[in-house]
C-alpha cells in the first residue's frame, strides 16, 4: 500500500512546527514541509527537514495541510488550491476563514477545518512533560474538533486521521459543523473564555498593589478555578456552591459582565467578530 502523502504549508511557523514535527513521526505518511520565507525556511532546515516551493510539491500529494495566519488564508489558499491534484485534501487549522468565505475551494477536491482543544486540566496525563504541555503536540493527550467543509467522505476519513497524528495525542476526535467550530472559538473560547481569564490575570496585579503576595493569589486563584470550574461543569455531581457564592455571582454578573453578555452567541455577531478578527482595520462591531 503506498504511503498517504501529505505536505504542510507554513511549516516552519508556530502551529507549522508542532503539527509537521508530529506528522514527521509517523512511518505511513510522505511527508513534504513547504515554506517560502527565510524565517520560516531556517526553522525546517534547523530541524534537519528539506524544505519545497510549493508549486514543486503541491500537485503530488494527497493531503494539504494550510499551517498559516487566518489572515493570509484569503490570499495563500488561492495559490495553494489552484496547484491541487483532483480529489485531494486540504486542512485549515481554524474555521474563520472558512466562515467567512475567504478560503478559495474546488469542487474536485476536499476541504476541512480541524482545531486542538488543546490539553485539559481535566485530563489525567502520563508523565511530567505531558502534565507541563500547555498548549499540546508536546506529549499532552487532548482533543480536536473537526468538519468537512465540502467534498469526499473517505478523502475526509483521511484527513481525520492525519489531523490525529497532527494532535497526537488525541483522545476524541469530535466532528460538527464548521460554524460550529467557529462558535467554539472565538465566541466561547475567546470572546468570552479568554477574556474573563484576561481579567483574572489583570485583577491579581490589583491584589498586589494592595499588599498581596502574588504567589498567594495566583495560588488562589488557580486553586478556585480548578475547584468552580469541576463544579459548574457537572464533574462534582449535585454539589452546589455556597449561597454567598450565588450573591457574589449574581453581584458580578452586574458588576463584571454586561446583562446582554449572552448576545455573542446570536448568528449576525459571530459573524461581525470573524471579519473583524480577519479585517481588524475595517471594524464591523
Amino acid at each position: 500500500m503506498d504511503k498517504l502523502k501529505v505536505a504542510v504549508v507554513g511549516a516552519g511557523g508556530k502551529m507549522g512546527t508542532r503539527t509537521s514535527n508530529n506528522l514527521a513521526k509517523v512511518a505511513d505518511y510522505t511527508l513534504y514541509l513547504v515554506e517560502s520565507g527565510e524565517k520560516g525556511l531556517k526553522s525546517v532546515r534547523d530541524r534537519g527537514f528539506t524544505a519545497y516551493e510549493a508549486k514543486d510539491i503541491i500537485s503530488q500529494v494527497d493531503v494539504v495541510v494550510l499551517a498559516v495566519p487566518d489572515t493570509f488564508i484569503k490570499v495563500i489558499s488561492e495559490g495553494i488550491v489552484a496547484l491541487m491534484s483532483p480529489g485531494a485534501g486540504l486542512l485549515i487549522l481554524d474555521p474563520a476563514a472558512a466562515v467567512a468565505k475567504e478560503l478559495a475551494l474546488r469542487d474536485d477536491c476536499t476541504f476541512g477545518v480541524v482545531h486542538p482543544c488543546h490539553p485539559s486540566y481535566f485530563l489525567d496525563q502520563d508523565t511530567y512533560e505531558a502534565r507541563h504541555d500547555y498548549f499540546g503536540g508536546l506529549g499532552g493527550k487532548q482533543d480536536i474538533v473537526m468538519a468537512k467543509i465540502q467534498g469526499d467522505d473517505e478523502r475526509f476519513s483521511q484527513m481525520r486521521q492525519v489531523a490525529e497524528k497532527m494532535f497526537a495525542p488525541v483522545e476524541h476526535s469530535y466532528v460538527m459543523e464548521a460554524r460550529n467550530i467557529a462558535f467554539l472559538e472565538p465566541t466561547l473560547v475567546e470572546l468570552l473564555g479568554a477574556t474573563c481569564l484576561y481579567a483574572m490575570a489583570e485583577t491579581v496585579k490589583e491584589a498586589e498593589k494592595r499588599g498581596i503576595q502574588k504567589e498567594a493569589a495566583v495560588s488562589f486563584l488557580s486553586g478556585h478555578i480548578y475547584n468552580l470550574s469541576a463544579n459548574f461543569l457537572g464533574f462534582l455531581g449535585n454539589t452546589p456552591v455556597s449561597d454567598a457564592c450565588k450573591v457574589a455571582i449574581s453581584l458580578g454578573d452586574k458588576l463584571v459582565l454586561r446583562d446582554d453578555w449572552k448576545k455573542i452567541w446570536d448568528e449576525d455577531v459571530l459573524d461581525k467578530v470573524i471579519a473583524t478578527m480577519l479585517h481588524p482595520e475595517n471594524p464591523k462591531i
